[in-house]
């Protein structure tokens, strides 16, 4: 499917608060906002999705949270509380179909990640993403790296459906060095953990892109640089 990377308005409020994330010890870095994409027509499958939650029944209308990592145990695409970073308490996961919505992938080059965030609200209504937290395992399930303080982004014009528009999240240069380094150590899985409100409509999804590549014309093009994007050892899940 064509894909056009859009960095032009990205529509949003801040809120003054930013949330503190993580444990001592683990390097720590900020992702930010970095446009709108473009993804029409992409839909579930098509892209590299790394996390899908979605809140249902008396969650509906509410907060809904998901996180997806390395369990301690070294099971890849674990979801829960276990994996959880940043405070966010998970629960939400939606559980994988013909495919897994739920997965960690294996980076190379920090510089390289960028985070699409895609909305599925009623009528492109607003949404708010708080406690984005990007995290790097190791396969053992060990946490060498997690994302900074998330200030909340408030979303005030989404389109509705799944695969119709998103949102970027990347580190800087002096994040990504941060995360590089990590990486050189070992901890190269990539997991994310976030929460957002209100919980009204479709699953909420998150996928990874190549972020050096702005103007790509195919999903193929965002994933050039990332290592393993295909999913990794669906077999070993939990």
């Amino acid at each position: 499917m064509g894909v056009s990377m859009k960095m032009n308005r990205f529509i949003l409020a801040v809120s003054a608060t930013g949330l503190f994330l993580g444990a001592a010890g683990i390097a720590k870095a900020d992702l930010i906002p970095g446009g709108v994409v473009d993804i029409g027509g992409t839909g579930f499958g098509a892209v590299n999705t790394v996390l899908t939650f979605q809140g249902t029944g008396q969650g509906m209308g509410s907060a809904e949270s998901g996180c997806v990592g390395v369990s301690s145990a070294g099971v890849l695409n674990t979801t829960g509380a276990s994996v959880c970073q940043g405070g966010n308490v998970g629960g939400n996961e939606k559980a994988p179909a013909s495919f897994p919505h739920n997965q960690t992938f294996m980076v190379s080059n920090a510089s390289q990640i960028g985070l699409v965030f895609n909305a599925a609200q009623p009528a492109g209504g607003t949404i708010t993403v708080s406690n984005l937290t990007l995290a790097l395992f190791n396969s053992s399930g060990a946490v060498g790296f997690t994302s900074g303080a998330f200030t909340p982004i408030t979303l005030t014009t989404t389109q509705p459906g799944i695969g119709n528009s998103g949102f970027l999240f990347l580190l800087d240069p002096t994040q990504a060095a941060a995360a590089q380094t990590a990486i050189n150590g070992g901890f190269d899985l990539l997991g994310l953990s976030a929460t957002t409100t209100p919980a009204t409509g479709g699953p909420e999804t998150f996928f990874l892109t190549d972020a050096s590549v702005p103007e790509a014309s195919t999903l193929s093009s965002l994933a050039i640089g990332l290592v393993g994007l295909a999913l990794l050892a669906a077999a070993r899940r939990a």
